[in-house]
């Protein structure tokens, strides 16, 4: 009996912070992760970098082959993820095909070195949804930011992350942009 309940609370508790459908961790625990590295900042001086990525015409996806398919994409999508990313590393699912990733004692140009290693790794894998005959092409655009400001709040980190990958999407997808590299082009 305790063996039983035990279990059930351990299942309880890990479906309050993972996503169903991928096993990723959610939005939620993401925010209470990210508030603790920013906090860690201030006793450590380290940087903590943050990319959101999204799925390049994932809409099409869905309206052309069904929700199913769409749904293997992200799954597979969050198994290449998790065997590309360095241990320290927390990947969340932030909502519908969007996913971020909290990278500690991570500076910009590090952050977006791991982001095109990444969205490169995308790009070569190999999709086959079980409904399709042939592979489909999967690519991700994705936005990265870095702060060594202990003052910053997740909020602000991940805003920057965002205004990155839709610069990165406004670039004509499958890239990578740094948010300190908007600020120079814009300048």
């Amino acid at each position: 009996y305790h063996e039983r309940l035990r279990s059930r609370i351990q299942r309880s508790v890990s479906m309050a912070f993972t996503d169903a459908l991928t096993g990723l961790y959610n939005r939620r625990y993401l925010t209470t992760h990210l508030d603790r590295k920013l906090m860690d900042i201030a006793l450590s001086g380290k940087p903590v970098a943050v990319a959101m990525f999204d799925v390049d015409h994932f809409k099409e996806v869905n309206d052309t082959h069904g929700h199913g398919v769409g749904d293997e994409i992200l799954k597979g999508l969050a198994r290449i993820v998790g065997e590309n990313l360095r241990s320290v590393d927390l990947v969340a699912r932030y909502g519908g095909e969007e996913f971020v990733i909290v990278m500690p004692e991570t500076r910009g140009e590090q952050a977006k070195e791991i982001a095109e290693r990444l969205r490169g790794c995308v790009a070569e894998a190999t999709f086959q949804p079980d409904a399709l005959n042939e592979p489909l092409p999967v690519t991700i655009s994705i936005g990265a930011a870095a702060t060594s400001d202990p003052e910053e709040m997740a909020e602000d980190i991940l805003n920057r992350a965002d205004e990155a990958l839709y610069a990165a999407k406004n670039q004509g997808r499958n890239t990578v942009v740094l948010d300190s590299e908007m600020e120079q082009t814009s300048t």
